[in-house]
């Protein structure tokens, strides 16, 4: 005969068990589904957590600052052209001095025979270049005289600048008949001594001043200046000042 006491006891057990059994098959289909365990944390880094931990190059931009370019003045200097190994440098010929009678009229030969007018073309010509070596020869040739009875060779110089330019407006006047060939200018012949339309020329031409063409025809009673002639066979006679 079972004891109420124990059967109640059984009853109890049992009360408390059953909703023990029941958590335990719960849990038990909850471990199906889910995994037991954590997953424990790897100690390699992620792709995304070591590309956030290795830091990125950062690209630098480089601005380029233009240096300015100093302007080059070019200088007023011809600028060599280099020559090729194999040529030959071809010489500048330097340019040579201008003559100062290099303005003047050719020679005036009016009334001239061919001859005088032949040599007066030639002294006129190398007058004008400047030519001292023609004008020494002819001078020479012809025994011409000169002023202060001078030798050609001192008078025709480098450095006689007025005598070129007088000799050669000289000879750009209009000559006149003296008596062994021509003379210019025409106011050192006595028909034109007293002219003053000839000594006006001769002033404006520059042969003298007209300080000096009033105290010629004061004190030494006509022109002194300077003069050339030639005769009628071409001889160059004189180129000559004063009396």
């Amino acid at each position: 005969m079972t004891h109420r006491g124990s059967v109640l006891s059984t009853r109890r057990v049992t009360r408390t068990v059953a909703p023990l059994l029941l958590a335990v098959l719960a849990l038990s289909a909850c471990s199906d589904d889910e995994p037991t365990a954590a997953p424990s944390p790897s100690s390699s880094p992620s792709a995304s957590e070591s590309e956030s931990e290795t830091p990125s190059p950062t690209p630098t931009t480089e601005t380029a600052t233009a240096t300015p370019t100093p302007t080059v003045t070019p200088t007023p200097t011809p600028t060599p052209t280099a020559a090729s190994p194999t040529s030959t440098p071809t010489p500048t010929a330097s340019a040579a001095p201008v003559c100062a009678a290099a303005k003047v009229g050719p020679a005036n030969t009016a009334g001239m025979s061919v001859a005088a007018a032949t040599k007066a073309k030639k002294v006129s010509a190398a007058a004008r270049d400047c030519d001292a070596k023609t004008l020494v020869t002819l001078a020479r040739a012809d025994a011409t005289g000169l002023a202060g009875d001078q030798p050609a060779s001192a008078v025709f110089t480098s450095k006689a600048g007025p005598s070129y330019v007088a000799l050669a407006i000289l000879l750009s006047m209009p000559p006149t008949e003296a008596f062994d060939g021509t003379i210019q200018p025409k106011v050192f012949s006595e028909q034109f001594a007293q002219s003053d339309a000839e000594w006006d020329k001769v002033i404006k031409a520059g042969l003298v001043t007209r300080a000096q063409a009033t105290r010629m025809r004061q004190n030494d009673g006509g022109y002194t200046g300077y003069r050339v002639g030639f005769a009628e066979d071409g001889t160059w006679t004189y180129f000559t000042t004063g009396r």
